[in-house]
């Protein structure tokens, strides 16, 4: 019995699994406006945006397995905060910068995963810089027809004081089907 591979060598790229980073980042408000639960974390009190991944998927409609997700803050507050990453398919209306997220029903089930970065046990302070790892992931999803991107809004799970302007970066690592 030889051990092969089962997928020939030959095979056209598109069937071979293909691990990526996709990132989105961006800049708070400047301000120290802190936090409460529920609170979105975003770029902006008047007008909003959405956090693209773009790339997700190799194709318009396929899909990925999200692997990882590092959250990468530039400012390192005496005390971590907690936050939960919800991740949809298609872009939702959103919330302005510390207000409290909530979606419509229908911007609800377009949700594919919630991934949890948690201070306390998982938050890391690196000089200036906190950088959260979510562990494994291991979630299927998969993009809106005609999309190759994901979309995130960052939620407050804890009081949190913000630094000001500060920058965040979030990393997924995904095996693209």
């Amino acid at each position: 019995m030889s051990d092969r591979s089962t997928t020939p060598s030959n095979a056209p790229a598109l069937l071979r699994p293909v691990t990526k980073i996709i990132e989105a980042t961006f800049t708070r408000p400047a301000n120290t406006d802190t936090y409460a639960d529920g609170d979105t974390v975003c770029n902006s009190t008047s007008a909003p945006t959405i956090m693209t991944f773009a790339g997700v998927a190799r194709g318009a409609g396929l899909g990925a397995v999200l692997q990882s997700a590092v959250l990468v803050m530039s400012t390192a507050a005496a005390t971590l905060g907690d936050f939960d990453l919800l991740i949809f398919d298609t872009s939702v209306t959103m919330s302005n910068d510390n207000a409290a997220f909530s979606p419509s029903d229908s911007d609800a089930e377009k949700a594919l995963a919630v991934i949890q970065f948690r201070g306390d046990e998982h938050g890391s302070k690196l000089g200036a810089n906190v950088v959260y790892d979510a562990g494994a992931v291991s979630r299927s999803v998969k993009c809106a027809a005609g999309a190759t991107a994901l979309y995130g809004v960052l939620v407050a799970r804890s009081a949190y004081a913000p630094g000001n302007a500060e920058v965040f970066r979030v990393r997924l690592g995904v095996i693209q089907d």
